[in-house]
């Protein structure tokens, strides 16, 4: 049976959409919390102060777990083929 590749993508893309999502949001509610944009932006500058630093702190680590997330749903599909074939 062979594997269907724009399934693979719509899956990936879906899994990277909700971990941004998620990532952004929890960033949002819990702004001086969630790294790594505690570090990277503005390290040591309360969100609270600057609403920019708010907005690009959930920014960054919605694209850092988006990511992350789409790198590890693809590794994990290609493993799985691998195992099936």
């Amino acid at each position: 049976m062979r594997d269907k590749p724009h399934v693979n993508i719509g899956l990936i893309a879906g899994f990277i959409v909700t971990a941004f999502a998620l990532a952004a949001g929890l960033t949002y509610i819990y702004p001086d919390l969630i790294p790594p944009a505690t570090e990277l932006l503005f390290p040591g500058m309360s969100a609270l102060r600057d609403p920019f630093v708010h907005a690009a702190r959930a920014l960054t680590n919605g694209l850092v777990y988006g990511l992350l997330t789409g790198v590890a749903v693809s590794i994990i599909m290609k493993g799985k083929k691998i195992l099936q074939n």
